[in-house]
C-alpha cells in the first residue's frame, strides 16, 4: 500500500493580520495568568496562595499519569506490532 500525500507550503502560510492576532492573544493569555497569580505570589492571600500550589501539584500529578498512560500504550503498540512481524 503506497500512499502519498503531497503539501503544499504556500497552504501553510498566514497572513499577517492572523499572525499580529495570534500574537496579540497569547501576549494577553500570559498577561492575565501573570497578573492572576501575582495575588498569590506576594504572600497577602495564604488561603488563594495553598490553592494554587494544590492545583498545580494535581496538574502535574495528571500529567504523569498520561505520561505513564503513553509508555504503557506505546509498549503495548510495540508487542503488537513485533507480534504481527514474527
Amino acid at each position: 500500500m503506497n500512499i502519498s500525500v503531497t503539501v503544499d507550503p504556500l497552504e501553510w502560510q498566514i497572513s499577517q493580520d492572523t499572525a499580529n492576532s495570534i500574537v496579540a492573544w497569547l501576549a494577553n493569555t500570559i498577561g492575565a495568568a501573570e497578573s492572576v497569580l501575582r495575588v498569590p505570589d506576594t504572600g497577602h492571600d495564604k488561603r488563594l496562595f495553598f490553592k494554587v500550589v494544590f492545583c498545580l501539584y494535581m496538574l502535574s500529578a495528571l500529567a504523569r499519569l498520561v505520561s505513564g498512560l503513553t509508555v504503557a500504550y506505546a509498549a503495548e503498540i510495540s508487542r503488537s506490532i513485533s507480534a504481527c512481524l514474527s
